[in-house]
């Protein structure tokens, strides 16, 4: 999401944010069927070449809008791909509950910490920046047990291919271009340097082929085709 509500920051500058990605388990995979060769060998199939997710498609911005949205919007997906029918506006009232809201500017001049909670105004009509997957983690465990909901930040990104294999949606943080952003900025928090990004936005990746990826952005866009590649240089 472009982090436009009220900001008065220079936009479009900030850190590379290594993706942070939550796989939800929609439910326990079938097992494959398993081939036994002439040698007696056990062969497990092998990966798919295209996988789509049919997930279903919420927009931030239908009414009530939430303008910096797109963290619940995504999470909302995923849950009502799980068959939970949760509203994008229920889970943002239910993070500010568990996670009340931080400022972006403390009177001694440091920053919110978007991994302790949201930073500034979710709807967009005062201030407001993010939250990142931590707290959104700790959301998700409130409609599905916790032992369902896989932190696979700082894993190799076949990770994302491999819950997309097995028919979990993966709900991820990366910019609003798909690719990294050159342009870093360090805030500095009560509980340390957080990195940022101006450009960051979360969405949902349903799906692969050779050389892209899809994903449903909380923008309004289902199955949106984006450069395989371009994302994974900024997952590295």
């Amino acid at each position: 999401m472009m982090r436009m509500g009220m900001f008065n920051f220079t936009l479009f500058s900030g850190i590379l944010l290594t993706l942070l990605p939550l796989s939800l388990i929609r439910m326990e995979p079938e097992e494959g069927e398993i081939a036994t060769a002439e040698s007696g060998t056990i062969i497990q199939p092998g990966p798919a070449d295209e996988v789509r997710l049919d997930v279903p498609l919420l927009n931030q911005l239908d009414p009530p809008a939430l303008l910096l949205g797109c963290e619940v919007t995504s999470l909302a997906m995923i849950l009502q791909y799980n068959g939970i029918m949760v509203t994008k506006n229920e889970l943002a009232d239910k993070l500010a509950d568990k996670f009340p809201v931080v400022p972006i500017y403390y009177e001694n001049g440091l920053h919110g910490n978007p991994n302790k909670a949201f930073v500034g105004d979710v709807t967009g009509t005062d201030y407001g920046f993010c939250v990142y997957h931590g707290p959104i983690a700790v959301l998700a465990s409130e409609y599905i047990p916790s032992n369902r909901v896989k932190d696979i930040s700082g894993q190799e990104f076949d990770s994302v291919i491999a819950a997309l294999d097995q028919g979990y949606p993966v709900w991820v943080v990366t910019t609003t271009t798909f690719s990294p952003d050159e342009e870093l900025e360090v805030w500095q928090t009560p509980t340390g340097p957080v990195n940022i990004s101006y450009i960051m936005h979360s969405v949902v990746v349903v799906g692969y082929d050779a050389d892209s990826l899809f994903i449903n952005s909380p923008y309004g866009q289902k199955d949106q085709e984006i450069d395989r590649q371009n994302f994974i240089s900024a997952w590295e």
